[in-house]
């Protein structure tokens, strides 16, 4: 799993290894819950506008590194916008997000644009991650570790939000804000389905964030929680990093 890099969080920062140990930072500013796709060779990025818009700004890269804007997707203000999943299925781009007690999404056939109005999708819940099974069925995860069937065209639910994971069993004394399991992404590779998500909170102590990991041969579980866990997770507050979390696999 060489192409997977781990650690595109919170800053948009990546950890230099050498002996300077503070995080490098790509792009200065505020640029949350950032969520990266690969394209051939070309990466792109978008992430939380919260209350403005236009909003959900691309970026355009190809070394992850060096970043250049291209185009705003979100027209206007539906609410706080947060916490995107940015995907390319088959010829189509989509970003899912969640905005006044509502999961969204947008289209385009180009991912300069032109992009569609977004499209309520009618379920709550927060941070959705999509996800396709092998015969092609398309699902949307959210926080809580939920899941719900869409559509073929990815532009509507179908039944109920169905919990099929709990999170990982982190210690007792860890110093977190509360479990709250979110941010499900989801990757396949070598047969398994790789659900990375955070838990820990994400306004409580330096210590709350953090990153795990499950795999599970069927995209709705049962997950088998990774024995590294916590992949990414700051264990003090002397850490010159705090609340690690939010984490994102990129293929």
């Amino acid at each position: 799993m060489m192409r997977l890099l781990l650690s595109l969080l919170l800053l948009l920062s990546f950890l230099q290894i050498n002996a300077q140990t503070y995080p490098k930072v790509i792009l200065p500013g505020d640029y949350p819950d950032p969520s990266i796709m690969r394209d051939g060779k070309d990466y792109y990025m978008t992430h939380s506008p919260f209350y403005y818009a236009p909003g959900f700004l691309i970026w355009h890269s190809q070394d992850l590194m060096n970043w250049e804007p291209l185009c705003r997707v979100m027209p206007q203000y539906e609410g706080s916008a947060m916490a995107p999943d940015l995907l390319k299925y088959k010829d189509t781009y989509y970003i899912y997000y969640p905005a006044a007690g509502t999961n969204w999404v947008m289209w385009a056939k180009d991912i300069r644009g032109p992009w569609s109005l977004p499209v309520d999708l009618k379920v709550g819940g927060i941070d959705p991650g999509h996800v396709v099974d092998r015969e092609g069925n398309r699902y949307l995860y959210v926080d809580k570790g939920e899941v719900i069937r869409l559509t073929e065209d990815g532009l509507a639910t179908v039944g109920e939000k169905k919990k099929v994971y709990d999170g990982w069993k982190y210690p007792d004394h860890w110093d977190t804000e509360c479990m709250c399991l979110e941010s499900p992404k989801l990757n396949e590779h070598n047969g398994y389905y790789y659900l990375t998500s955070a838990q820990g909170g994400t306004a409580g102590p330096a210590t709350s964030h953090m990153v795990v990991s499950a795999r599970s041969k069927s995209v709705i579980g049962p997950w088998e929680d990774s024995p590294y866990n916590p992949i990414v997770h700051t264990y003090s507050a002397t850490d010159n990093w705090w609340s690690k979390g939010h984490g994102t696999l990129i293929d």
